[in-house]
């Protein structure tokens, strides 16, 4: 496997691959969170570079990681620690006010983007249109990944935003499955798995609406009467664009409490073979069957990986989720 870092400093671009020094880290995620790359390189006094300047990452030849050096550190050794984060750092780190009327989640990021300078790719938002939305104060981030999540709810899909080589793309889950298989024996030392129903779960939902006058209100509320007794009442509450009908609440609210209402499962697998083709926002197929007191075997989601490369090794750290329904 073949390493290659990049470093365009104005109109000249550097190869920085053989003054590396240790590993290089490539974090990526789809919930939310900005990709990341970590390198450290020997200063020799040829190959400049500053903050804002793009940093490009490639294994085997194929692009990898694009962005930007936000950080910089240097010992005494001259060896400088870097820090790049890809276009999600900017929809993470600023903030702005929005309105938005009849549109969908594609026409969301493309005015984003336009507004900040950044490149968009591949969008699959379902087509699904959003008939008002108000951002006030909010990051491009959450704006951004509320549409989707509206988008989500009103089609009954998952949608992952994340950059791919320098371009913000946003797929529908089923796009982003892989015929990947992991397969483990009990054998490993380095994991953590946790439950979780603080977070993310919901046994109750109440959505309503406000139509055009203030008197006139619909909602709709449905629960899972036998988790609201097992683990108290857990209810999403939400405001719901005017021009649904009561038939839509319904359908949606239902949508929801079907997704919501499980233990969210999470597993974090650290140091094991490496797998270039696997990135966050991966379905793959999971099988432990015998990993302490807990038995896995289904289809998982990589929510977020971090691929280390050090001395021509290849190694991974991945976060799964793996849901249970009902």
């Amino acid at each position: 496997m073949n390493i290659k870092l990049l470093l365009q400093h104005g109109t000249s671009i550097y190869d920085a691959t053989p003054i590396l020094e240790g590993r290089v880290e490539w974090f990526a995620s789809v919930m939310g969170k900005a990709g990341r790359l970590k390198f450290r390189v020997v200063r020799d006094g040829i190959v400049n570079f500053v903050e804002g300047d793009r940093v490009s990452f490639y294994v085997d030849s194929v692009l990898r990681f694009s962005g930007f050096v936000m950080t910089k550190e240097r010992t005494s050794e001259q060896i400088i620690s870097v820090t790049a984060y890809d276009q999600m750092f900017y929809l993470v780190r600023n903030k702005g006010t929005y309105v938005f009327l009849n549109k969908s989640a594609k026409e969301i990021i493309q005015t984003i983007g336009a507004d900040y300078g950044l490149e968009i790719g591949y969008i699959n938002d379902g087509g699904w249109r959003i008939p008002q939305r108000i951002e006030e104060g909010e990051t491009l981030m959450d704006m951004i990944l509320s549409a989707l999540e509206l988008c989500g709810q009103a089609t009954g899909k998952e949608y992952f935003l994340f950059d791919r080589g320098g371009q913000l793309i946003v797929k529908e889950k089923k796009e982003m499955a892989v015929e990947a298989v992991l397969r483990c024996d009990g054998g490993i030392s380095e994991y953590t798995y946790r439950t979780d129903i603080s977070k993310d779960t919901y046994n109750a939902v109440q959505l309503y609406h406000a139509g055009r006058k203030e008197i006139e209100r619909k909602a709709w509320k449905v629960e899972n009467a036998e988790k609201v007794k097992k683990w108290g009442r857990l209810q999403y509450y939400k405001r719901v664009p005017y021009t649904m009908n009561s038939a839509q609440l319904k359908e949606q609210a239902e949508r929801i409490l079907k997704e919501k209402c499980r233990v969210v499962k999470k597993l974090t697998v650290e140091n094991i073979n490496g797998d270039v083709m696997l990135f966050a926002g991966n379905t793959i197929w999971l099988e432990i069957p015998g990993l302490a007191e807990i038995s896995l075997q289904g289809q998982v989601l990589i929510e977020s990986c971090t691929h280390i490369f050090e001395e021509g090794a290849h190694r991974m750290q991945m976060d799964i989720r793996i849901e249970e329904v009902g």
